[in-house]
């Protein structure tokens, strides 16, 4: 009867991604290109990543990892700025959790358009990060905390975590531009919290009406 190799088993406990049977190597993979020839070295497997200046190197003999993900949440899809004001700046916030265990990390944009009534619109901060100004057309967001206006907080969780990315990682200051990247890692995350903020100004002849937009996140992982 012909034996049985499974390329991975799992149960309700455990899951092994991988089995190897070697009795020490010596195996032979050729083309007209190349010659490979594997030894066994399976004693460390999944081990810490050996480095110096000039390179790196994982023990293990087909050293295998669990399959690669992302995930993203949002907690609240309903931001409220309330009444806004040219004498007073409005603001709200809610949070967005990003993991990925991608070897390069992961890039989070934003899409969509500044708040608007109609043909109406309040200005868009852009992709320069600016300050709250009373008295000036604005929206714009940030994610991380802030002092003027108080709201937001900086981006948490158990080492190592995402940040917030380029105009979006200044305290106090503001942007926004659809397709920007507000949120970035260049290696794997675990479950990381981000904040996002959003501020809005007005000046005394902005149109009344009531402004409103549509938002989307989106999580790209760099596998």
């Amino acid at each position: 009867m012909p034996a049985l190799i499974w390329a991975r088993m799992n149960s309700t406990n455990y899951i092994i991604w991988a089995d190897v049977f070697s009795s020490g190597g010596n195996e032979d993979s050729s083309s007209a290109n190349y010659t490979l020839q594997d030894t066994i070295g399976e004693a460390i497997i999944l081990s810490a990543t050996s480095t110096s200046a000039n390179y790196g190197i994982k023990a293990g003999f087909r050293e295998m990892y669990a399959d690669q993900y992302i995930t993203l949440s949002i907690t609240d899809t309903a931001v409220e700025l309330g009444t806004l004001s040219s004498s007073a700046v409005k603001s709200d916030s809610h949070d967005m959790t990003v993991a990925t265990n991608a070897t390069n990390g992961f890039n989070a944009i934003v899409s969509g358009a500044t708040l608007t009534s109609g043909a109406n619109t309040i200005t868009a901060m852009g992709a320069m990060a600016l300050a709250s100004a009373l008295g000036t057309e604005q929206f714009g967001i940030n994610l991380v905390a802030n002092a003027t206006p108080v709201v937001g907080a900086n981006p948490s969780g158990t080492a190592p975590i995402g940040s917030a990315a380029d105009q979006y990682n200044m305290a106090d200051l503001f942007a926004f531009t659809t397709g920007a990247t507000v949120a970035t890692s260049s290696s794997a995350i675990s479950s990381t919290l981000f904040t996002v903020s959003y501020i809005a100004n007005i000046t005394a002849t902005t149109e009344a009406g009531t402004y409103t937009t549509t938002l989307t996140y989106a999580a790209t992982a760099n596998f």
